[in-house]
Parts: C-alpha cells; sequence; structure tokens
C-alpha cells in the first residue's frame, strides 16, 4: 500500500501548540489503521517545546509506526533536535538518580516536618 501523504495543519492547524493536540491526532491516524505514515509540516507556522516533546515520544520514539517527516522549517527541525538531545539520559546518571540511597522515610507528618524545618538554609 501507497504511503499515505498527512498534512498536520489539516488536522491540527498551522500553529502546533499543546500535548493534547498530538495524542488527538495520533488516534485521528491510529483509526486508519497505518502503520508507516508521511507527515507533512510545509503548512506549519509554530511548533511549541510540548508539542514536538509529545511529537516525539507518540511517533518518532514509538517502533509501532514508522512516520517519516517532510517539509519541515528549519526552525522545526531545531526544536525536533533539541527535543532529541534530551530523551537520552545516561545510564549513569539515571541509576544514580533512580537510587534509594537519597529516600528518607518518615513516620509521621510532624516528624516530617521537624526534620525539614532543622535543615539549615542560608
Amino acid at each position: 500500500m501507497k504511503d499515505k501523504v498527512i498534512d498536520i495543519t489539516a488536522y491540527i492547524g498551522r500553529d502546533l501548540k499543546s500535548r493534547i493536540a498530538v495524542r488527538e491526532f495520533r488516534d485521528k491516524i491510529s483509526n486508519e489503521q497505518r502503520t508507516t505514515v508521511k507527515i507533512d509540516f510545509g503548512n506549519v507556522s509554530f511548533a511549541s517545546r510540548s508539542f514536538m516533546d509529545e511529537f516525539y515520544n507518540i511517533f518518532i520514539a514509538n517502533a509501532d509506526m514508522n512516520v517519516e517527516l517532510i517539509n519541515l522549517s528549519a526552525e522545526i527541525e531545531v526544536m525536533l533536535d533539541a527535543v532529541k538531545s534530551t530523551q537520552h539520559r545516561s545510564p549513569k546518571i539515571a541509576n544514580k538518580l533512580s537510587s534509594n540511597d537519597y529516600d528518607i522515610k518518615f513516620s509521621s507528618i510532624s516528624e516530617a516536618n521537624k526534620y525539614l524545618e532543622a535543615l539549615p538554609f542560608s
């Protein structure tokens, strides 16, 4: 089957701003049951970072769908590259951040309040 070219502005408009719009767009495409699509950004005026982050996670990083982006402006390419660069955290850093070494447990709210009140703030 020939790849379908989808003009994203026909579904969302020229200004791509919200994460919700990405999810609604995905739902519309999913209803067509296509696994390969070309998404045309030719008529897009603006794309926010939050939109592109959600778009990346739902479409680009999704192994279930083969997506090709066409007619990206230089500004949108820069935004997409910025989003891509924040998606892959070093495993060493991720392990450190998820470590339980920094967890503090309290048996009551008053115990937590006492701990917080004792912290030195300069």
